[in-house]
């Protein structure tokens, strides 16, 4: 998936900090910006394991095929969940719209209901297929809609150099974006060497909840750097409550994928 979890904004402070090209002297807008533009291919098509796991370790497994692609500035992708039986030939697909005065398309087709719907931007905040991901986690978000500073210069993570930085609503826009997200605050770790992000951590408005996201297993696939794991974590006062784990594999980047692929007619074919 092109983008996953929360993205940007701007900050008054700077750091210097070594890119793929040299010392640069970044503010916090640029380096998540830096994240957000970074090579991830004109198309992905991923084989993905949904591990859902309760507070009683508990586990839901789900098999899921990602496709997503991009039109210029704007990107399109759709989820099917093939297994098991209560969830198969659902589909989630979305349209991320570059355009940030233009708000972002998603439907979810339930073949239970054999209908398609649109999903509401009040409503992206929610669970996504009863994760810890929610729809606005999965679609990415408006990088202009948040503040961000620099916590720390450089912390190591996992042995590589990586920014700190904290995100908070932007006041004009607080109660919309809050709405839409459910988050109150963010902090993102994102690697000084491909600027990917690598930890994060959510202040959940409902429940007051805090959670914690990992990627982990890293490494080029077709020389494009691809987090093949993804982790969320609930808690509540410090305990863990539940939590998410999608694994991918079989990614593919920049093969032929049809136009006609990210359709609600398709969304209701299925795979």
């Amino acid at each position: 998936m092109k983008k996953i979890l929360i993205i940007v904004t701007l900050s008054i402070f700077t750091v210097t900090g070594i890119t793929s090209t040299g010392f640069a002297r970044l503010t916090a807008f640029e380096v998540v910006q830096k994240m957000d533009a970074r090579e991830d291919g004109d198309t992905l098509t991923t084989d993905t394991l949904m591990i859902l796991i309760n507070k009683n370790n508990q586990k839901r497994i789900r098999n899921i095929k990602n496709i997503r692609k991009d039109y210029g500035l704007d990107t399109k992708g759709i989820i099917f969940f093939l297994s098991p039986a209560d969830v198969r030939n659902t589909a989630y697909m979305s349209y991320d719209w570059d355009d940030a005065a233009k708000e972002d398309d998603s439907w979810l087709y339930l073949p239970a209901l054999q209908k398609v719907k649109r999903i509401a931007s009040s409503d992206k905040s929610g669970s996504f297929m009863g994760s810890d991901f929610t729809y606005s986690d999965i679609n990415g978000i408006k990088i202009n809609d948040w503040d961000y500073t620099f916590v720390k210069e450089n912390v190591k993570t996992d042995g590589f150099d990586t920014w700190v930085i904290q995100g908070l609503p932007k006041i004009d826009l607080k109660a919309n974006v809050i709405k839409e997200t459910g988050y109150l605050k963010t902090m993102m770790w994102i690697r000084k060497d491909n600027h990917m992000l690598v930890k994060g951590k959510y202040w959940v408005k409902k429940g007051r909840k805090i959670k914690y996201f990992k990627a982990g297993d890293i490494k080029k696939v077709d020389d494009i750097w691809t987090a093949h794991t993804l982790t969320m974590v609930t808690t509540v006062k410090g305990k863990v409550t539940h939590s998410s784990v999608l694994k991918f594999s079989n990614i593919q980047y920049n093969t032929a994928i049809d136009d006609a692929t990210f359709t609600t007619r398709r969304m209701e074919r299925g795979l």
